[in-house]
């Protein structure tokens, strides 16, 4: 059961990560950071999520197949499956194409660390189920 909760904290630790690299005051700053890490190299963009692997991980080690483990891993996919499309329209100039609104929309700071909240009490649930 400890070695659970460890493995819970280690899964937030990679949340906060994630949120780190991740933030800004806007839209757009929040993309630029983005666009850093793809610009870098796709594999360093891939492993900047390291969630996603570390949940894939419990899911195999406690044999997770139910609606909130699930859940996760689309939320996840997903996530990083638009920042991709973002990613490429950005070098397009397509930008407005799948991101309607202003660039320069504000974002608040707690909004930045939603995933730290959502994602592991997925996980949580998902355990418990």
């Amino acid at each position: 059961m400890q070695e659970l909760w460890i493995e819970i904290l280690l899964y937030l630790f990679f949340e906060f990560y994630e949120s780190s690299w991740q933030r800004g005051k806007t839209f757009q700053e929040m993309l630029a950071h983005i666009y850093e890490r793809y610009r870098r190299g796709i594999f360093y963009f891939f492993f900047s999520h390291p969630s996603f692997y570390f949940a894939l991980y419990l899911g195999l080690k406690y044999d997770l197949t139910n609606f909130w483990f699930l859940s996760l891993l689309f939320f996840k996919f997903m996530d990083i499956s638009y920042k991709l499309v973002i990613v490429k329209k950005i070098e397009e100039n397509a930008l407005a194409e799948v991101l309607p609104i202003s660039l320069q929309t504000p974002i608040a700071p707690w909004m930045s660390y939603l995933n730290v909240v959502l994602y592991p009490a997925l996980l949580i649930a998902s355990l418990q189920s």
